[in-house]
């Protein structure tokens, strides 16, 4: 990595709880956590500018749960001598760590904090080690959201029940990997109270648009997109749709008129997000619904017809809806294209970019933004921002000329960084057909969790169809980050005829892994004559069984290239 800047040390020498302002928002002592470490120095900065393009800009209302909360916690409830004991024994730690309870003077303390804080809240996770400059931990440990309803009494079971979740996540499998991959110290908790930004709308509480942002743009999907102009990734609802493997708009801010899917109306469709998450105020769990299900909740949002679009699959055709339109007849329905967001809210995407620079100076690094918006009033809320932790910066790579065509596996000009991995001794497949025909695709998830922990210490290639990490088994294979965090490439296959297509989803937490472990990542499309799938050398090449008839070894010396500034990415067999 290069050699830290000033801004950068500066950064990382901030000590929020020095300032008073900071202090009387916290509970305990000790630190308030990398999260909550980011945000308020973010918010020191804005404050700094008088720049009118801000105004708009919030950080929702916040306290901070410190870390020594978390030890005397622990301490209390006798769990860190079940850690000291029994360290692997994850299940029990975590289990003790929901049957435990909270002093009466913390239970006083959050008390305190909920008799300011009246709204719907979300509780984040801010750890010790959480959202450094090298590991940024995204999506390792919990964010949740209570409605903060009903008597006192009731509303602290709400919030310290979720308090025990980000405590327990500590030692959920992912995280408990990730730090022994990186041989990272043992981890201590702290907690943001934040008020959950957006309007009740019905029974759901939620923003009108949400997602994530990067001021550096490192998997670009085309080479008319520069690197330094950032890219956005919006949602409808819940910014929680953004940073899983769910579908959203991805806005490169070189061209706000280009789509990694292209311009056919399909794969547009295929590709938009048709399902949004809101917190619902009644049973006060997060929920997730198509909104071809949800037409009721459409009267909530006057400008909706710039949000969505109508797509006619006998047409093959994306309409543009009016103010006031008819339900979605046969064969049709609407889908959240983004495709009027542009010229509805320019002001957004002005925002966007002068943010992207403000904090990329500020911080001396690339970074990473989570954030809410209400079109309507407009208020921009800015819920976190961290350093963008990548390793994505190789050198620049020139792949051979002498390359042979039947040595060819794969090959594919999507999505691609600078990356080289040479004598590479073990490609682990898992076959599309099989995976596809498979009742149980979660037990193909598994076998390939141990054949990764067989291969520990080797840097293998992972190949298989459509989305590697996806919440949806019928789009690929429902891994863990713990199943798959040994290997050094992975490859996403999308065989057209069996839906399993890769979705260039940067600024997931999914894409966040790979860009700090160095994980190289190649989409390969069948239907795309610019790529190769060499089918019959995964079917004839010697190859050894796992436990799964869908999981297979081949073992040799493998070769990889990726030109990320030509866009052009292979991985042969030597």
């Amino acid at each position: 990595m290069a050699e830290w800047n000033d801004k950068i040390k500066e950064y990382i020498a901030f000590d929020p709880l020095k300032f008073p302002e900071f202090r009387k928002r916290t509970i305990g002592s000790g630190s308030i956590g990398g999260k909550a470490k980011g945000l308020l120095y973010s918010s020191m900065i804005l404050k700094q500018k008088d720049d009118e393009i801000l105004k708009n800009v919030v950080i929702p209302e916040s306290y901070f749960i410190a870390s020594s909360m978390y030890d005397d916690y622990l301490a209390q409830n006798e769990i860190d001598l079940i850690i000291e004991e029994s360290p692997n024994d994850i299940d029990r730690i975590r289990q003790a760590i929901f049957d435990g309870e909270f002093s009466e003077e913390a239970q006083e303390q959050f008390e305190t904090v909920l008799r300011e804080l009246t709204c719907p809240l979300a509780i984040r996770s801010s750890s010790m080690l959480e959202d450094s400059v090298r590991f940024s931990f995204a999506g390792k440990y919990f964010t949740t959201f209570i409605p903060n309803t009903g008597t006192m009494e009731e509303r602290l079971s709400q919030l310290i029940s979720a308090i025990k979740q980000i405590y327990a996540s500590t030692y959920g499998k992912n995280a408990v990997v990730y730090r022994r991959k990186h041989a990272l110290s043992e981890e201590r908790m702290a907690v943001i109270i934040q008020e959950l930004f957006g309007k009740r709308r019905g029974s759901g509480f939620y923003p009108e648009v949400a997602g994530v942002g990067f001021s550096e743009n490192y998997r670009r999907f085309t080479e008319r997109i520069r690197k330094e102009d950032g890219v956005v990734r919006v949602v409808f609802g819940l910014g929680t749709k953004s940073t899983s493997r769910g579908y959203a708009r991805t806005f490169s801010l070189t061209n706000l008129n280009l789509r990694p899917e292209g311009n056919n109306a399909q794969e547009i469709a295929k590709y938009s997000q048709e399902t949004f998450d809101m917190l619902n105020m009644e049973t006060g769990q997060l929920e997730s619904y198509n909104i071809n299900d949800r037409l009721d909740i459409i009267k909530y949002h006057e400008n909706f017809f710039r949000l969505a679009s109508l797509y006619s699959s006998a047409e093959n055709m994306i309409k543009d809806l009016s103010p006031v339109f008819p339900e979605p007849g046969p064969g049709e329905k609407l889908i959240f294209t983004f495709d009027r967001f542009p010229s509805y809210r320019p002001r957004f995407f002005k925002l966007m970019k002068y943010l992207f620079e403000v904090l990329e100076d500020a911080m001396g690094i690339a970074v990473d933004v989570e954030w809410a918006y209400e079109p309507e009033d407009p208020r921009f809320a800015l819920l976190q921002v961290r350093p963008l932790s990548s390793w994505e910066e190789y050198r620049k790579i020139k792949i051979p000329d002498d390359i042979k065509t039947e040595d060819i596996i794969l090959s594919g000009d999507h999505m691609l960084t600078n990356g080289m991995l040479r004598g590479i001794k073990y490609l682990v497949y898992v076959d599309h057909d099989e995976f596809y025909a498979s009742p149980d695709k979660y037990a193909i998830a598994r076998e390939v969790g141990k054949v990764n922990d067989v291969l520990a210490g080797e840097k293998y290639i992972l190949v298989g169809p459509g989305r590697w990490g996806s919440s949806n088994p019928a789009l690929g294979v429902p891994v863990g980050y713990n199943e798959i965090a040994n290997c050094g490439m992975l490859v996403e296959v999308g065989i057209q005829r069996k839906n399993f297509t890769p979705e260039l989803s940067y600024g997931t937490h999914f894409f966040a892994d790979l860009d700090v472990d160095g994980i190289l990542y190649m989409p390969v499309f069948d239907n795309l004559e610019t790529n190769i799938i060499n089918f019959d050398w995964f079917k004839n090449a010697p190859r050894k069984a796992t436990g799964h008839k869908a999981v297979w070894v081949y073992e040799g010396k493998f070769d990889v290239f990726l030109d990320g500034d030509h866009m052009k990415g292979v991985i042969i067999k030597k």
